[in-house]
């Protein structure tokens, strides 16, 4: 769960593999989230058709998965996924795209459930999808400047709007539609704002010929 503690300098985002920064265009974002690691996994498995099962004629199978927990115990959200050989590049993308989206969403989903909910309220917290999606095109898009894009703010600015707006695991967001708040803080709360253009280059892909969930 996402606490003031984590709250770091914008400066040194790009540099991290953890923390929370807020940004004009973005607005939080768990640094966690944003890592590119875990996007990485399931798009070189598209990438190059990497799979050791032949789902059907003309297509190759991969799991994808969103964990939580300690090495030792872990717990989260597993997937398996046909996806019609032969795509191209970019058709890829928007496949890739709609797995990540389809198991981010099924993981907050559980962490809002029992017995979850009892000891987290980190469930589709606000920053939580927008920071999945930047870590989906940084993996993507590995050269990208996306942090830095987002603008990000110093650590004074950050803790003043979270000393007025309150915790992000109190506002809860089930879109990629980021919250921004007034710089300096102000009366009134936050906007939901559309993502910045260089987040949405990617359009997510729907199941059916391109590819389908493996129940």
């Amino acid at each position: 769960m996402t606490s003031r503690a984590d709250i770091v300098d914008g400066a040194e985002a790009n540099g991290r593999k953890y923390g929370l920064i807020y940004t004009r265009k973005c607005g939080w974002v768990d640094l966690g989230h944003a890592n590119p690691a875990g996007a990485l996994g399931l798009w070189n498995q598209i990438l190059n058709e990497a799979t050791n099962e032949t789902a059907s004629e003309g297509y190759f199978k991969i799991s994808y998965k969103q964990m939580m927990g300690r090495p030792y115990f872990k717990v989260g959200v597993s997937k398996n996924f046909y996806i019609k050989s032969g795509l191209s590049i970019e058709e890829k993308k928007t496949v890739a795209l709609a797995i990540f989206m389809n198991v981010s969403h099924a993981f907050e989903s559980l962490q809002t459930e029992f017995p979850f909910n009892k000891f987290t309220n980190s469930g589709f917290s606000a920053e939580d999808l927008v920071s999945n999606l930047i870590g989906f095109y940084r993996a993507i898009e590995p050269n990208g400047m996306h942090l830095q894009t987002c603008e990000p703010v110093s650590k004074k600015i950050a803790l003043s709007i979270w000393d007025k707006y309150g915790a992000v695991g109190d506002m809860k967001n089930y879109s990629t539609f980021p919250y921004l708040f007034p710089i300096p803080p102000a009366s009134g709360g936050p906007m939901s704002v559309p993502l910045p253009f260089f987040l949405t280059k990617i359009k997510p892909a729907k199941i059916g010929n391109r590819f389908r969930e493996s129940r």
